[in-house]
């Protein structure tokens, strides 16, 4: 089990937050800043499932002659993954936080989860799978990334209660935020 599933992990545990009114600011911070690490983590892990159901999806488009879908995919994949993602968005609101699209640091971990369902092996050789295969790996990509989005909600839900103390201790006075500048 590598280092940052273990973060992700231990943020997700109960007690992780602990009594936070009772952790120096330095701790929250600290806490803060791994968080955001478990939670980048788990943005990249959700982002490979959706490029991939995006791909398959297309595949599938194209199979049937639905919408854009003839043509070579390889070179539609640029149009596939900036259309799809606009498209699959609906009528959503604007996310409350900025979404954070780097890269994390231990990029192996979500990025083996996510080949386990649909590697490159599977893409490259998409011509060869029946449509019942794709629908069956969209739906496995999709539950798994159900499954991290709900991880991804516990995370962000700690940090929010973390970042929540810190503004707290602005406000009161407890801390000084122009500390935080310098």
């Amino acid at each position: 089990m590598s280092e940052k599933r273990r973060l992700v992990e231990r943020i997700m545990d109960p007690e992780y937050p602990g009594d936070l009114k009772g952790k120096s600011l330095g701790d929250l911070r600290t806490m803060r800043d791994e968080c955001r690490e478990g939670e980048n983590e788990l943005s990249f892990e959700r982002r490979l499932c959706q490029a991939r159901i995006d791909i398959l999806t297309a595949e599938l488009e194209r199979r049937t002659g639905d919408g854009e879908g003839s043509g070579d995919l390889v070179d539609r994949l640029p149009q596939i993954l900036a259309t799809e993602t606009v498209r699959s968005r609906g009528d959503r609101p604007i996310p409350e936080r900025a979404p954070d699209f780097s890269v994390p640091r231990n990029v192996d971990v979500p990025r083996r989860r996510v080949e386990e369902i649909a590697g490159e092996q599977t893409l490259a050789r998409l011509s060869g799978l029946s449509t019942e295969e794709i629908r069956g790996i969209i739906g496995s990509l999709g539950e798994h990334e159900a499954h991290v989005s709900e991880r991804r909600r516990k995370v962000q839900t700690v940090v929010d209660s973390i970042q929540a103390e810190i503004v707290r201790r602005y406000v009161s006075g407890e801390a000084d935020p122009s500390a935080a500048l310098g």
